[in-house]
């Protein structure tokens, strides 16, 4: 993106850090109980094994996870958009957009933007509730006005519907 001064920077909500934390820490706890049964000379049976390596995908998981939402930004300007969130970096100029895929999810809608070469996504904000109460918020805040701005700068029209998804594209 050539200008500076016409860029728009949009970051996700971060979710709290806690279930990286207790994944990591019950990752540790099983790997304490199998060394000292291991020191102790006592039978170890699959599942301590079993738990250790599940529990240490799921927090590599969560925090590569976390890691990435951390870096991931949206960049609009008036010549394109770039896309960024620490593994990939895409860059697209408004011509480039092809198409535009909306689909609900019950954490925000899931964005799909494409061109003939790339493509990413994104979510719009949404709430994480549990008995009513707020626990948390995830995607980004203005996502709605990010698919809205993208939709506008690209030229794009809404062309298909596809169960409770639509498509935005050129006609």
């Amino acid at each position: 993106m050539g200008m500076l001064a016409d860029v728009r920077e949009y970051r996700p909500e971060l979710i709290p850090r806690r279930g990286e934390m207790i994944a990591w820490m019950g990752f540790l706890a099983v790997g304490v109980v199998w060394l000292v049964l291991y020191l102790t000379d006592q039978r170890v049976i699959f599942v301590i094994p079993a738990m250790f390596a599940i529990l240490f995908i799921s927090a590599f998981l969560i925090s590569l996870g976390n890691w990435i939402d951390r870096r991931t930004v949206i960049r609009i300007g008036t010549d394109g958009i770039e896309f960024q969130n620490g593994i990939r970096k895409v860059r697209l100029a408004w011509e480039d957009v092809n198409e535009i895929y909306v689909v609900p999810s019950r954490w925000g809608n899931r964005v799909k933007v494409s061109s003939q070469s790339n493509t990413f996504a994104f979510h719009t904000l949404g709430e994480v509730r549990m008995h009513g109460e707020l626990k948390g918020q995830m995607g980004f805040e203005m996502g709605e006005e990010i698919l809205r701005q993208m939709v506008l700068k690209s030229g794009l029209q809404i062309v298909d519907r596809q169960g409770e998804g639509y498509y935005y594209a050129r006609q």
